[in-house]
């Protein structure tokens, strides 16, 4: 275990060096200026105000997400993955590491982007909704894109930036197209769809507007099968890596 909170260590000094870290403050703060100040002036109702502003963070994600596996992997490849092949036996170790890094800083990117605009929002005056909510809708979206990372870092490491790229714009893409009436019945199977739709259910049923609760079992259930199998996949290929992909 020392071993491993020795690479976190190293990672996060990799991070703290680039504009990885910078990155997960400066976007969501960002993101939380630009709502806030659009909402005083926008018509709309409390509800929709949130409610569109948790969805557009949760279309952003698989986007975002890729961007920053991309930056990650840059960083190694520019030193010519010596990070990885120098390492003899238990190489998961360090791809984990950056994985759960990412993860740490993503948790922390959302916080600020959800709670900080909740509690801001609710300072002025917008009292529909209660902070421990927004507490919970961060703690939804990131948890519904632990599986994106998963996914993004296997594609770059195995098939290319190209593809890691190509697949975070078709992620948002699918992620916006889930909460129409096109998600019905299959949003449960697809990655992308369980950020976006999750955190609406959960405002509309915390406020006693939406009662149906079978497709988010299925949903949960469905999120633990791919993160095992991405799990899996990780452990498996992460020792066989040796810095050959195919960059589509």
């Amino acid at each position: 275990m020392l071993h491993f909170f020795n690479y976190l260590k190293a990672d996060f000094y990799k991070f703290y060096h680039s504009n990885i870290i910078k990155l997960h403050l400066i976007i969501p703060i960002i993101t939380v200026i630009s709502f806030l100040a659009y909402y005083t002036i926008s018509p709309w109702s409390e509800l929709q105000k949130v409610m569109a502003y948790v969805q557009i963070i949760s279309i952003s994600f698989p986007l975002i997400i890729s961007i920053i596996v991309n930056m990650v992997y840059e960083q190694e490849e520019e030193a010519g993955f010596q990070y990885f092949l120098g390492i003899a036996d238990k190489k998961y170790f360090a791809h984990f590491s950056k994985l759960i890094l990412m993860q740490i800083l993503g948790l922390i990117s959302t916080l600020i982007a959800i709670l900080g605009f909740g509690i801001i929002f609710h300072s002025m005056g917008n009292s529909l909704i209660e902070i421990d909510v927004y507490i919970k809708e961060s703690l939804i979206v990131f948890g519904s894109s632990i599986l994106l990372y998963m996914l993004q870092y296997l594609v770059v490491f195995y098939l290319g930036r190209g593809a890691s790229i190509g697949i975070g714009i078709i992620g948002s893409t699918i992620s916006a197209l889930m909460i129409t009436g096109i998600g019905e019945g299959i949003w449960t199977l697809l990655p992308w769809g369980y950020s976006i739709r999750l955190s609406s259910y959960f405002l509309l049923y915390n406020l006693d507007i939406l009662n149906k609760k079978e497709p988010i079992t299925q949903a949960i259930i469905m999120m633990i099968v791919f993160i095992t199998i991405f799990l899996a996949l990780q452990l498996t290929l992460s020792n066989r890596w040796e810095g050959k992909r195919e960059n589509y």
